[in-house]
């Protein structure tokens, strides 16, 4: 089943019994964004010049989420990085499309739980155990060596090691081992110089953007 990176990245996200976010919600909204991003930038679409976002190509992807901020991007005239595209794009809306396409997938399914007559939050528990376990241990072949690295799997790895979500599915590597196997991969040769680049600015925007903060000063040492 193919799912874009912002989906699996919602998918690793969800505790897979009790349906609810392993990560604060805001942290997720970021992570969202900043897997967009990459996924635009993994397909050509843009890049980073001076520490700025910009187009580089402006044909559609065919996903909805991505094709709107290649639009906005490609409208901006000032120039921002990518943490400020983060935070600009971040939306409750996008995450729920992104859990309603898992659902429709039949990767997730919705629970509606009810407290004092009233509906609750709605849960995610996991739907699909064949479909995760995949995505899980495609990544974790990639960070032991096992499987030869792609960008999807090098971004989502990122992603979810800013977002802290690593520590849920690979405990068994230290903190600062991950840290430095992820700056290798993002830097490794196994894509273009600039698609590396890319992925270093994102992993930094998501951090700041996670930590309340705008690092326009890291990604603009990053250029394209």
């Amino acid at each position: 089943m193919e799912l874009s990176l912002a989906e699996q990245l919602v998918l690793l996200s969800y505790d897979d019994a009790t349906g609810r976010p392993l990560v604060p919600i805001n942290h997720l909204d970021c992570g969202i964004e900043g897997a967009v991003l990459l996924s635009l930038a993994n397909a050509g679409r843009i890049a980073i010049h001076h520490g700025h976002v910009q187009v580089a190509d402006h044909t559609p992807t065919g996903d909805p989420s991505q094709d709107a901020a290649l639009v906005e991007i490609g409208e901006d005239v000032k120039g921002h990085a990518p943490d400020w595209w983060i935070y600009h794009l971040a939306s409750p809306h996008h995450r729920q499309r992104l859990l309603d396409n898992l659902v429709d997938k039949g990767v997730l399914r919705r629970e509606d739980h009810r407290v004092m007559g009233v509906f609750h939050r709605p849960r995610y528990p996991l739907a699909d155990q064949a479909v995760k376990k995949e995505l899980v241990d495609r990544v974790r072949n990639v960070v032991n060596r096992i499987a030869e690295p792609d960008r999807d799997s090098v971004s989502l790895l990122a992603l979810s090691h800013t977002m802290m979500l690593d520590r849920h599915y690979f405990p068994e590597v230290n903190h600062d081992d991950m840290r430095h196997r992820v700056m290798e991969l993002a830097e490794g040769e196994w894509a273009a110089p600039a698609v590396g680049k890319v992925i270093y600015a994102m992993n930094m925007a998501v951090m700041a953007a996670i930590t309340g903060g705008i690092a326009s000063s890291s990604t603009a040492a990053v250029s394209g």
